[in-house]
Parts: structure tokens; C-alpha cells; sequence
């Protein structure tokens, strides 16, 4: 067993740059620890420390219970490169779910939004408050609001896909 001793700043950073995209029991015992240590008082919370935090849980989230929904696909990219990935369905069309591609999206669409409305200090504070509306945390779940958020923001990226196809691209806010 290998063990390795990070700071809450950097074990914040490892989740947020998909070092346990892969392993996301793994990542949820890191998310748990720093959680838990900023509870505490060993950590001090930024406003950003804090919206990554909720962006990975929920993200998380919804692909494990995308996952148990609807299964796995198996993919082979453009590069050759093997992967199993859960799957988001509207009941009409479906799409591989990718995480970084999950906080990337909510990113944009979320955060993005709340910024550009309110600014960068009470966005970033605005999108906290969203976030935490869309996870029970005593459930450990989405919550219903959580998932109407994620399914709308799956269905207008599949509508875009149909109405305009892949673009040359990628698109960012």
C-alpha cells in the first residue's frame, strides 16, 4: 500500500484536474477528507476551493447515477485509447458521459452564467448556493431539482448537436 501525504490545496486541485476521473471511489474519500478537514478549521475555504468541491461531487454524482440509470458504453477514441463510460439518456437520444467533460459543462453554463450576471464574488457565491440545492447531502444524492438541472442542461446539448451538429471547435464561455 502506498500512502502520500497533499495539501487540501493541492488534493482540491488533483480533483478538479481529473486525477481520479478513473477512480472516483478513490476521489470521493479525498472529497470526504477535505471536506472534512475544513470542517474542522484545518483548511480555509475559498470561494473557488469551494465551487470546485461542489462541481466534482455533483458531477460525480450524476455520472454513477447515470451509470446504475442506464450502463456503460464501451469507447475507443481517435487515438485508439480504451475507455468504459456511463451513459446520460433522455429516453430518445443518448450521450457518453465523460467527467471533465461534466465539470467543464457545468463550468460554462452554471458558474459561467452566475458570473457573468452578478460578477466573480457573488457569482462564484450565487453558483455555491445553486450547487448545494442540487445535493442531499445527508442522502448523499442528487436531489430532484439537482437532476432536473443536469437532465435540461444533457437535453439542450443534444438539441444543439441535432439542430447544428459537432462543431469544428469546441465551444467555451
Amino acid at each position: 500500500e502506498r500512502v502520500e501525504t497533499v495539501s487540501y490545496i493541492d488534493a482540491v486541485n488533483r480533483l478538479d484536474a481529473g486525477d481520479y476521473d478513473d477512480k472516483p471511489d478513490e476521489g470521493m474519500f479525498i472529497h470526504l477528507a477535505i471536506a472534512s478537514g475544513g470542517n474542522q478549521g484545518y483548511f480555509d475555504y475559498t470561494s473557488q476551493h469551494h465551487v470546485i468541491m461542489w462541481r466534482w461531487l455533483i458531477a460525480t454524482a450524476f455520472i454513477n447515477e447515470m451509470r446504475k440509470e442506464n450502463g456503460t458504453v464501451s469507447i475507443i477514441d481517435d487515438s485508439g485509447n480504451h475507455s468504459v463510460v456511463s451513459v446520460y439518456s433522455n429516453g430518445i437520444v443518448a450521450m457518453p458521459l465523460y467527467p471533465v467533460a461534466e465539470r467543464l459543462a457545468m463550468a460554462n453554463n452554471i458558474e459561467g452564467a452566475m458570473i457573468e450576471k452578478y460578477g466573480v464574488d457573488v457569482g462564484t457565491k450565487n453558483a455555491i448556493i445553486f450547487y448545494s440545492n442540487m445535493f442531499d447531502v445527508e442522502q448523499g444524492t442528487l436531489t430532484s431539482f439537482g437532476r432536473e438541472v443536469l437532465a435540461d442542461l444533457h437535453n439542450s446539448f443534444i438539441a444543439e448537436l441535432n439542430e447544428n451538429g459537432i462543431p469544428e471547435a469546441p465551444v467555451t464561455h
